[in-house]
């Protein structure tokens, strides 16, 4: 049996993950209006949506879901780097070194997986993987190669997703004024982010200290912060999408294509609607072209197509796990 809140919290995850994306390519991070939006949406809504991943993860599956992910990762990210030539006229060819835009997630869907598997016995998963979202600051090397840093600094959310997260998600669907807290609590994180003007790219996670012009104190205690306030945005996001019943449990089920599809989607409009309109007023037709992504590739028809995609990868490498 599906579990309706849990889908109704995806629902509104991958609804803001797609917004989030709209805002940045056709308005940006230098207008004020959309600056704040669009920093507290990076600073919650991937740990939030990674964290749901965690609370999905089964150790049983840990080798068929890692295949399942490499099977739809190598036709996709081909697939945008032909649009971004047919967009630009020039071929850059990245298999796995540098991951197009959002296909970062499905690299670390295999790395957070592999990495649960490992641990998961252990009691202190969750200790190594905060000491790996700090660490990996320190590398010398560029965090953006392979999605490094993103995979790094976002694996204590997977790992506090598959550890407590069904338990934090029960106890929040328990509580009576969970909206109401989880507004407030919306409201106060807005308005930390509008105090600090932090930069994006830490909420990016993919650049070290040195990339980031800070030194090893400065950078620790900055991710230190951040880790807090996404985590506190987590459970703000959960009370708050209590409020979504069971009205969008079907996108809640289908966020896989939606996300995967999207990009497609933002990119090609964004380049063909250039209006020459107020930011407010184009933070509406963000929303309102969100909207009509989302209820689009809900559809079953496109997770249905990606669960074909995979078996191209999936149905020969199954005698690895029937054995």
């Amino acid at each position: 049996m599906r579990n309706e809140a849990l889908d109704s919290a995806k629902a509104g995850l991958i609804f803001l993950v797609v917004l989030g994306h709209f805002l940045e390519r056709m308005i940006g991070w230098s207008q004020p209006s959309s600056h704040v939006l669009l920093e507290t949406i990076y600073a919650i809504h991937m740990p939030a949506f990674i964290f749901i991943s965690g609370m999905l993860y089964k150790d049983k599956n840990w080798l068929k879901n890692i295949i399942f992910f490499i099977a739809l990762f190598i036709p996709f990210q081909l697939l945008y780097l032909i649009s971004d030539a047919l967009m630009t006229g020039q071929w850059r060819f990245n298999l796995f070194e540098r991951p197009y835009w959002l296909m970062w997630y499905l690299m670390g869907m295999i790395a957070w997986t592999l990495f649960m598997h490992l641990f998961y016995q252990s009691r202190f998963a969750l200790f190594f993987a905060v000491l790996i979202a700090f660490g990996i600051g320190l590398s010398p090397w560029n965090n953006y190669v392979y999605s490094i840093g993103r995979i790094c600094v976002f694996l204590p959310f997977f790992v506090l997703g598959c550890r407590y997260g069904h338990r934090v998600l029960e106890t929040l669907q328990q509580q009576k004024h969970a909206v109401i807290f989880g507004g407030l609590s919306l409201g106060l994180i807005m308005l930390i982010l509008y105090s600090t003007h932090l930069s994006q790219y830490w909420w990016y996670g993919s650049l070290s200290y040195a990339q980031l012009k800070v030194n090893i104190w400065q950078g620790s205690l900055t991710r230190l912060a951040c880790l807090f306030l996404s985590s506190w945005g987590i459970l703000t996001l959960l009370a708050l999408f209590k409020g979504l019943g069971s009205r969008f449990t079907l996108l809640g089920k289908n966020t896989l294509p939606v996300y995967l599809l999207h990009g497609f989607v933002v990119i090609w409009l964004a380049r063909l609607i250039q209006l020459e309109i107020s930011p407010e007023w184009k933070i509406g037709l963000c929303v309102l072209l969100s909207i009509l992504t989302c209820w689009i590739l809900r559809q079953s028809v496109f997770d249905q197509m990606l669960r074909q995609l995979s078996l191209w990868l999936v149905k020969p490498a199954s005698k690895l796990w029937q054995k």
